[in-house]
């Protein structure tokens, strides 16, 4: 990304947005962020890589402009609109390059990962309102339309079946005995899935970092309350939004039990706000398992390619005791324990 400072970007801020205020710069894996701290709230200014188009952008600005009027009772980043009427300006880049930016209110609170691990947290509360923010979230989204959202994104689960090749460099035999026969499973039935169960534009990224929890006077019980960054936005099976949610709260849990509860939980919640249907919730777990395996693939092609990270497969300790842990348990049992919370009143 190019070169830009702290004072810049407040430049470019004040320039297109006439807000005033101090920058900080956020982490962030491929763009430019910078916290906007004003007397009248803060924002994120963000700047695209350059290998983003305007349309990738626009479609997750569009989307959030969409929630805003479907979904009022979820805290999502609002949409600042320049002095010039638009909410994505072009930018060149001291190379030469055309990337984009945009401004958005900055959403206060926790991230779900700092929370979850917390001594003395009611886990079932906390997991059921992930389940509502994420509910309320699809049946915001489920009429939204957008030119982009057929656009490929790396991390869409339809890519799981491209991924084979990646199989034989998973050192664990076991782990590429779960990894093939999960990836076939969800490889023979998706386009199956795709023709007979419900599609919209998904978020396709409640990770633990993009929830966030709050907790306040009307409600103390740290409670998600919002969801961030709309970047791997597509179009899928509703499920899977719910699926990939499960797979990064699991995370935190690590007993048979909690992992059972934790899921139905979420599933819970979920369906009290944006009610699945019977066959959706029967293929939830190999939803799950598909997400869980194209997360094993995608680290190991990634630690393939740079294999001095070790942080990459660090960061799938938790990943690959799930799929262990989940494929142990009574197939069963766990389609009548999800299958249950339809009949929750």
């Amino acid at each position: 990304m190019q070169t830009i400072t702290q004072e810049q970007a407040l430049s470019l801020v004040e320039q297109h947005w006439q807000i005033t205020g101090s920058a900080k710069e956020l982490p962030s894996y491929a763009d430019r962020n910078f916290k906007i701290h004003t007397s009248r709230g803060n924002y994120v200014f963000k700047i695209a890589n350059p290998n983003w188009s305007y349309a990738d952008l626009d479609i997750e600005n569009a989307a959030l402009l969409h929630l805003a009027k479907t979904c009022p009772d979820l805290v999502l980043p609002q949409v600042m609109i320049s002095r010039s009427g638009q909410h994505i300006l072009p930018l060149t880049t001291t190379r030469g390059q055309t990337c984009h930016m945009r401004l958005l209110s900055f959403v206060e609170g926790e991230i779900y990962a700092n929370v979850a691990t917390r001594d003395k947290l009611d886990q079932t509360y906390l997991q059921t309102s992930l389940g509502i923010a994420i509910g309320k979230l699809d049946r915001g989204l489920q009429d939204f339309q957008h030119p982009s959202m057929d656009r490929y994104v790396d991390w869409s689960i339809s890519n799981l079946p491209e991924l084979r090749e990646e199989i034989a460099y998973v050192k664990e035999e076991d782990l590429r005995q779960l990894v093939t026969r999960h990836t076939e499973y969800f490889a023979a039935h998706e386009t199956t899935w795709k023709q007979t169960l419900p599609m919209s534009v998904i978020h396709n990224d409640a990770n633990d970092f993009n929830v966030i929890v709050a907790a306040s006077a009307a409600n103390p019980h740290p409670h998600v309350n919002a969801i961030i960054d709309f970047g791997d936005m597509c179009r899928h099976l509703r499920i899977v939004d719910l699926a990939i949610t499960i797979v990064y709260a699991l995370q935190h849990v690590e007993e048979d039990q909690a992992v059972r509860d934790c899921i139905v939980a979420i599933l819970t919640g979920y369906q009290s706000q944006h009610p699945l249907t019977e066959q959706e919730i029967r293929i939830l777990y190999h939803v799950i398992m598909a997400r869980l395996s194209q997360s094993i693939l995608m680290a190991t092609r990634a630690y393939r390619r740079n294999p001095d990270n070790d942080y990459i497969l660090v960061s799938q300790v938790g990943v690959r005791r799930l799929i262990r842990q989940l494929d142990a348990m009574d197939y069963a049992h766990l389609q009548d324990l999800f299958l249950s919370v339809l009949y929750i009143h």
